[in-house]
């Protein structure tokens, strides 16, 4: 029996690792269009950290639908490959089959939970925040003095003196909203352009007005300067506005429930594809196209609710159930398929 554990164990880690793989090649390279050109110059290192971000803010999807396939396919294996005949010969009953995909699903369960309450989350604010801080470091590494050089479509400025990141005699010009701004000297501190001892001239009703500062931070806003959604805050700061932020409260819930309820299928999923596998009499093909069917009426049904949560429509828990029937339903039936 422990022989058939195991071989059942290992045989879904492998297809799973193997479906990863692929869906890792494929989705960085899908992503790698929408990359700023700036960071294919950033070294090697910087551009392999973005690579890494990409994919797995990608990875909740990707352990969904590699596991849920890869039960599937070492279902489908040991039917096509006679195997399950001899299992079933040797008195070994339908429950005992399915007894290490159940133990396989939990460690899979505990996965899910941690990769969605965790590490997506943190993988899209870094990638925002890698990117962001790597765009205006090359813009300002760009920056040539005596040279006007446009940041944007609306924004130019010129440097008299540059040394490392510090500046002096500064000319920016905001051609959008008509704003002129000089300065004796700036530095490059936090992501922010420091301005000092300056003027910046104002549109006005009369013409213009002239404003005097002892330092002002001048925010790079230019192309591919990205922030990280609201759907990518950090858990505790979520429950904080359920708490205190009445009108972002439903907004923030349905974050929650997203990332929390997504362990539910994780639940059923290994042995529902392990049952498919098994008793589906049709092509590997029919089987996995079934699968992914199943995989394509979750996300629906998952961003329905979603946005039912987030208009306050729904409970979470009403979600949860939902998911729990669905799921639960699918296994129920494969299970009783003869």
């Amino acid at each position: 029996m422990k022989i058939l554990y195991g071989y059942i164990g290992k045989s879904i880690f492998k297809y799973f690792f193997i479906l990863i793989g692929f869906f890792s090649v494929v989705i960085v390279s899908s992503q790698l269009l929408h990359l700023p050109s700036i960071i294919y110059h950033s070294g090697l290192i910087k551009f392999l950290q973005v690579l890494f971000y990409v994919n797995l803010s990608f990875f909740k999807y990707q352990l969904f639908f590699g596991f849920f396939l890869s039960s599937v396919l070492v279902g489908y294996s040991l039917r096509e490959k006679r195997e399950i005949y001899a299992v079933y010969s040797a008195g070994i009953s339908k429950n005992q089959l399915i007894f290490p995909v159940a133990v396989v699903s939990f460690i899979f369960v505990a996965t899910a939970l941690v990769i969605s309450l965790v590490v997506v989350p943190f993988a899209n604010r870094e990638r925002a925040e890698f990117i962001t801080i790597n765009v205006k470091k090359h813009i300002l590494d760009s920056i040539v003095q005596q040279n006007f050089l446009k940041l944007s479509d609306d924004i130019t400025i010129y440097v008299s003196q540059k040394e490392d990141n510090k500046m002096e005699d500064i000319f920016i010009y905001n051609k959008a909203q008509g704003i002129t701004i000089t300065a004796k000297q700036a530095e490059f501190s936090n992501n922010r352009l420091v301005l000092k001892n300056g003027y910046m001239q104002l549109p006005s009703e009369d013409g213009y007005s002239i404003l005097k500062f002892e330092k002002y931070r001048f925010v790079l806003d230019v192309k591919y300067i990205k922030k990280y959604e609201f759907e990518d805050m950090e858990n505790k700061k979520l429950l904080e506005i359920v708490r205190s932020n009445p009108d972002l409260k439903n907004r923030a819930l349905a974050v929650l429930a997203d990332r929390i309820l997504f362990g539910i299928p994780f639940v059923f999923i290994g042995i529902t594809g392990f049952l498919m596998g098994l008793q589906i009499q049709s092509s590997r093909d029919y089987v996995v196209t079934t699968a992914i069917f199943v995989s394509i009426l979750y996300l629906i049904i998952n961003t329905y609710f979603v946005k039912l949560i987030q208009k306050g429509s729904v409970s979470p828990l009403i979600y949860g159930l939902i998911l729990t029937i669905y799921f639960g339903s699918l296994t129920v039936y494969f299970y009783r398929k003869k």
